[in-house]
């Protein structure tokens, strides 16, 4: 069993994980970074108090372009290469957990159709308080994954999500929903 640590070394733990987060517009208490985490563009990334961004074994990207936002509330955690960028707006709520190697996007940078030099709007992400989002999953714009949800490895996302549910497959459907009780 390891000794506990010193105050002076949660001191400079903290202190390490404030000088890899300096690029951040706010940082709440206690945060946690293991590894490489890239916080770049000209947007704001606001983090709560108690996250950890464990990039230990990939870096994690925090990619918030201008006039975008990337918000992320108390208690959140995001597995090493995991991937946010927005060009407007993403919200992951307190307590949500964001696999390894997830991808959290709103906006596709390019239509599917027609001119592919041509931006298309943004829409708005949001994962509220409590998801959890396996490794591999893509979340794309307009995603909305409401409390409690659970997205499987690898399911790729782009609709409103109900509470409580575990959803999976492609395309993806519920596979499981939780009882009230």
């Amino acid at each position: 069993m390891s000794p506990l640590p010193t105050p002076l070394a949660r001191g400079l733990d903290t202190f390490l994980s404030r000088l890899k987060l300096r690029r951040c517009r706010a940082v709440g208490d206690a945060p946690t970074v293991l590894g490489r985490v890239w916080i770049h563009g000209t947007g704001e990334v606001r983090l709560g108090h108690r996250v950890v961004l464990d990039g230990r074994v990939a870096p994690i990207e925090l990619h918030a372009m201008q006039g975008g936002s990337i918000v992320l509330g108390d208690d959140v955690a995001i597995e090493g290469g995991a991937s946010l960028e927005a060009l407007q707006s993403i919200t992951v709520g307190a307590g949500a957990r964001l696999g390894a190697f997830c991808k959290v996007m709103d906006n596709q940078h390019h239509p599917l159709r027609g001119n592919r030099h041509e931006r298309p709007p943004s829409v708005p992400l949001v994962i509220e308080g409590g998801v959890t989002v396996g490794s591999r999953a893509i979340l794309l714009p307009g995603a909305h994954v409401q409390e409690g949800a659970t997205v499987a490895p690898g399911t790729v996302i782009s609709r409103r999500i109900p509470p409580r549910v575990t959803v999976g497959g492609s395309p993806p459907r519920v596979l499981r929903r939780e009882v009230a009780g």
